[in-house]
Parts: structure tokens; sequence; C-alpha cells
């Protein structure tokens, strides 16, 4: 595929307190795994680490101009930068990420008002906010005319205010937008990782060969271990593939809809999470309760151990 993917879920989530750093470092790495080439962080997570993976890019989102000088420690390839922090004067070394409100008019003048504020710097622009629906061809021709504007790649992150996210992230992929800012976690504001994952095996019968689902599913239990607020996971998301599966009916002609892939039923879908578990169990040092429940996981393929405990009695559908 042609456009690559962001995670942002460091900056999303809230990390334990006594999180150890070989988690994250771990987490990061299946992020990679799975076919993201980007992670965004922020310095909550960059306090704690020492070193960084290689073999992915970095997004250092800034959130205080106190926090540059880990931009001395760590190599980012890009630093975030809205107009605002602009016209507060932040200047940095690293290559910028221009970070701009969907509502925002990007032109080719407000790029080159910023690119002479930073001195050239700026590498890519960023567009973050909720889109209307759209159809192809209006995403292919908004894309194209970004592209017209600015000579920078373009990165869309979706949110949800409009209950559009997971519709933005396949209709500008299928417009050859050159990024997309994605979250792993069923978070109330983002397009998930995962749902974008589901969405191109059930709805389009196929997921490129750059992704790996089972170091998506690794990802999805490493969060467990690293993160406070407790996310949605992948195995929830079977569930209700293959509900959708079963319930779905054409709007045209009432007949039920026919998905080619059944999720849930797969054998492929199944090793790939109980491998996943399997390998995280043998590679983590991890905590001796945790390391019961995934045993507990994989001797019973029991989805449980990531959403009764984590979700309670709040359901989600499948798509945003």
């Amino acid at each position: 595929m042609k456009t690559i993917l962001i995670d942002n879920s460091l900056c999303v989530y809230t990390l334990r307190d006594d999180v150890n750093p070989e988690y994250i470092y771990r987490y990061i790495e299946s992020l990679g795994e799975a076919g993201v080439k980007y992670v965004e962080m922020d310095f909550r997570a960059l306090m704690k680490m020492k070193a960084l993976p290689r073999n992915i890019g970095y997004i250092f989102r800034l959130v205080d101009p106190m926090f540059l000088k880990l931009c001395e420690v760590f190599d980012f390839d890009y630093v975030h930068l809205t107009l605002s922090d602009i016209k507060k004067g932040v200047r940095t070394h690293r290559p910028v990420m221009l970070g701009l409100s969907a509502g925002e008019n990007l032109s080719a003048k407000v790029f080159h008002y910023a690119s002479q504020a930073l001195k050239g710097e700026i590498t890519a622009v960023r567009l973050r906010g909720s889109f209307p629906m759209m159809s192809h061809e209006s995403a292919s021709g908004y894309i194209s005319h970004l592209k017209n504007e600015v000579p920078v790649p373009i990165d869309i992150c979706p949110m949800n205010g409009r209950k559009t996210a997971l519709d933005t992230a396949m209709k500008f992929t299928g417009a050859n937008v050159d990024s997309l800012t994605l979250s792993l976690g069923q978070g109330e504001k983002f397009c998930a990782l995962e749902s974008y994952f589901f969405t191109l095996i059930t709805v389009f019968n196929r997921l490129p060969k750059e992704y790996s689902f089972s170091a998506l599913c690794r990802a999805a239990a490493i969060q467990r271990v690293i993160f406070r607020n407790y996310t949605e996971f992948i195995p929830e998301l079977f569930r209700i593939a293959e509900q959708d599966n079963r319930t779905l009916r054409n709007v045209d002609t009432g007949e039920p809809s026919r998905i080619k892939v059944n999720v849930f039923d797969s054998q492929v879908v199944r090793r790939a999470y109980v491998t996943a578990l399997e390998r995280l169990a043998r590679e983590e040092d991890i905590p001796e309760d945790i390391f019961v429940t995934i045993e507990d996981a994989i001797r019973r393929f029991d989805a449980s151990f990531f959403n009764d405990s984590i979700l309670g009695e709040r359901k989600q559908v499948f798509l945003n």
C-alpha cells in the first residue's frame, strides 16, 4: 500500500506509573512488526526510555517547549508543531511536521508563512480532526487538492467527533494519502488501528503483505501491561465481526450481506492470536499474575482475558 501508518497510542493513553521501560520498547517493536512505520510519542513515555527500537520512525509530539531538550537525546524523524507553537517562537533543528486542524484552510500561503518562520524546515503536514462523510471521488479530489497546495507529504489524523473516523481512514487510503495517524485501542477520539485492519479483512477481503495480524495481536496484549486506562482489544472485534456477518443486510435488496471472510471462525485468525500470546508469554518478563492469565488464554483461546475485566458492560459496534 502507498499509505503508511502512524500509531499515536503512546500519546493517547496513560502509562502505568511503575511500567517497565522494556515493555514499552517491545510494544513499539510489535507495532513495527505489525506494519506501523512511525510511532508518535510525547515526553511521558520518552522520560522513561534510555533507548528506542530501530527500524521504525519517531514523531515527537511537543506538549511544552521545555521538552524540546529531548530532541538532543532521541533521533526524531519529525517534531510535531502547530501554527500556535510557531507564532510563539518555538524552533527546533529537527524536521517539522506542521499540525493543522481539519477545519483550518491548508493553503500554499499558510505553508509559505510557516516555512518562512521556521526557515524551510517543514517536511510534512498533518490535518487532524473530524471530517465529513465523503464519497471515494470527493476524498480523492480533496487529497489531490492538498498535494497541489503543498510540496510535502500529507498526513491525516481522523478523529471521531462525527463518528466518521474509520470512514475517513478508509476513503483517504483509497485516495492514496501519504500517511494516516491511527491509535491501537478502541478509544473515544481516534480511529482504532485494529478496526482499520479488520475493515481491510472483512469489507475489502484483503490485508496487505506488509501488515502482520499476529504482531498486531501481540501489541494489543502488551497494551494491558503498560497502560493504566485499558482499551478494547482485538478478540472483541472477532465476536462483533461474526455478528455483523450474520445480521448485515443489503440496503437495496433487503437480502443478507455475505462477507467473504468469516473472521471469527477463521483458523488463520485464531492461530495469529494464539501465536501472539505464546510469543508474549515466551519472550516477555511479565508479572506472575498476568503470565498465569495469558497461559489460560492460550489454552482456551479465551477472549475474556482482553474484554471482560476491561470493558465491563460497555459494548461498542464494529464500525465507528
